[in-house]
């Protein structure tokens, strides 16, 4: 680390208020006041727009925290020993990615961080500390529950539906969006060396992620090995979030030099076709062909918590990041806006690729430049359609 060695900061979300106060109360202690100051600095180089930083020089740290290298080294470390940071190196380049603090119920139920602070300030400091985030359940003693149940409000003739379960669309905590095959695993497996051949490699999430980033970042099998030995620790463990911020700085690396690649510009003029393309498309083509491209390799990122954290079909994310990049003429907006987005169409009855084509995608127009020059597709689409892209132009405008 020198004084001279560049930096740019990467984080996946803003922190709530809560967030800081966890951070201040319960990490600061065992941190220290520099490290905390670290933390505070680096989120506040941030892009809000896209939280990610510009490049700054080492030099540039110490004159604005006011410390020697050494110092500020030793802060560093601590962030990433008690895993607020994690640090990637390319030669004098370095990439740091803040992550968030846990939960005051997850810090304080940690065996490791709980019972360190509890070492550090003593019985008395950590009985006030965590008094500060104890709720008290309101007493209820003499009440008596009226809560109405569904069938005392609502009245309805039930109909037979749909009894798969999958077919329904939304956030789900089963791991998000199902990705096809898109390698041999088994012959990814093979390729390993024999000392990664570890039981860690099978288990099912990191099988479901690297198809994913694959996927996305169209791999070849031969470069997702490289970069699954590049991540993985001596004892063959593997972190599945860890494999897929390598995959983003390779896919960076290996296209930080080339000419942007613009495929697939004219899109498919019948619906059953654009619905196809749709589907099958990789995401990464979607962002080359709209993002801008200062935002196209922190879009990526984006794109891997959106299929991560909502199982839906993958054409309606790409219906999503299409439709939201020309409203947006280039600028890919943070996930929270995305996943609002998604939840408006999935409220609304928009359930497949084609729902979102019909509903959605038809009304943008294949070549829409301008503003309010769609008003006669409007026409034929339901109202809330009509409300919702109003509410977009509104959002535009401010």
């Amino acid at each position: 680390m020198k004084q001279k060695d560049t930096f740019r900061i990467i984080t996946q979300a803003a922190l709530s208020s809560d967030e800081w106060k966890v951070l201040g109360l319960l990490y600061q202690p065992l941190i220290g006041v520099l490290a905390f100051s670290l933390y505070h600095t680096f989120y506040h180089l941030l892009s809000q727009k896209n939280y990610q930083s510009e490049e700054f020089t080492n030099q540039f740290l110490l004159d604005l925290l006011n410390v020697k290298i050494d110092s500020l080294k030793e802060a560093k470390e601590k962030l990433e020993a008690i895993n607020l940071l994690s640090t990637f190196k390319d030669q004098n380049k370095y990439v740091y990615q803040l992550k968030s603090p846990l939960t005051p119920r997850g810090f304080l139920k940690d065996t490791v961080l709980g019972q360190f602070l509890l070492s550090e300030i003593g019985p008395t400091m950590y009985k006030n500390l965590t008094n500060i985030f104890k709720v008290t359940p309101m007493d209820l003693t003499g009440y008596v529950e009226s809560t109405k149940n569904f069938d005392d409000v609502f009245k309805f003739v039930s109909l037979d539906g749909p009894k798969d379960s999958s077919l329904y669309l939304g956030r789900k905590n089963n791991g998000g969006t199902k990705i096809s095959e898109q390698i041999d695993y088994e012959l990814f497996v093979e390729s390993l060396p024999d000392r990664l051949k570890k039981k860690n490699v099978m288990d099912l999430k990191v099988q479901e992620t690297i198809q994913k980033l694959v996927f996305i970042y169209q791999f070849t099998l031969d470069e997702m090995v490289k970069i699954y030995i590049d991540t993985v620790n001596d004892d063959g463990f593997i972190d599945a979030s860890r494999l897929g911020l390598k995959a983003s700085m390779y896919y960076q690396l290996k296209n930080k030099n080339a000419k942007p690649v613009v495929t697939n510009t004219v899109e498919p003029t019948s619906e059953d076709g654009f619905v196809k393309y749709l589907n099958e498309v990789s995401p990464i083509r979607i962002l080359e062909n709209y993002a801008k491209n200062d935002y196209q390799f922190m879009a990526t990122d984006t794109v891997m918590q959106l299929l991560e954290r909502n199982q839906v079909e993958v054409g309606i994310i790409n219906a999503l990041l299409l439709h939201i990049l020309k409203h947006k003429n280039g600028e890919l907006p943070h996930i929270s806006y995305l996943e609002k987005v998604l939840e408006t169409w999935v409220s609304r009855g928009v359930k497949t690729t084609k729902d979102a084509y019909t509903m959605i995608l038809n009304n943008d127009g294949p070549a829409r430049k301008k503003k309010n020059t769609f008003t006669e597709q409007k026409e034929n689409s339901p109202e809330w359609v009509q409300a919702y892209l109003k509410q977009l132009e509104e959002k535009e405008e401010d």
